[in-house]
């Protein structure tokens, strides 16, 4: 299997190890990640690239954001407190450049 899931209420012991399909939650307790959206992405636990295409999301930091959370491998919910989240994530608009900062 080339995406890591996550068992249901676990997460991985790395972050590096978390890519492929993702979905928007909005609700906190319901998302199996709370993420917190960092400014600066050497201070970012983990660069994400946002992919286009669900096939290509084969590597640590890359995400395809799906629609249908039935679609999705883990699901993220952005938290405003950094204390609250799980990691931190930045965005970048260059795929090579996602990787796990940890």
């Amino acid at each position: 299997m080339p995406w890591f899931t996550p068992p249901a209420n676990q997460q991985p012991r790395n972050i590096c190890d978390i890519y492929g399909t993702a979905f928007e939650e909005k609700n906190v307790f319901a998302a199996t990640y709370r993420v917190y959206l960092e400014e600066d992405e050497y201070s970012a636990d983990l660069v994400v690239f946002q992919e286009t295409n669900e096939l290509m999301a084969d590597e640590t930091g890359l995400w395809y954001f799906t629609k249908n959370r039935a679609f999705a491998q883990f699901s993220v919910c952005f938290v405003e407190d950094r204390n609250m989240a799980d990691f931190t994530v930045y965005f970048t608009d260059v795929d090579v450049e996602a990787r796990c900062n940890r």
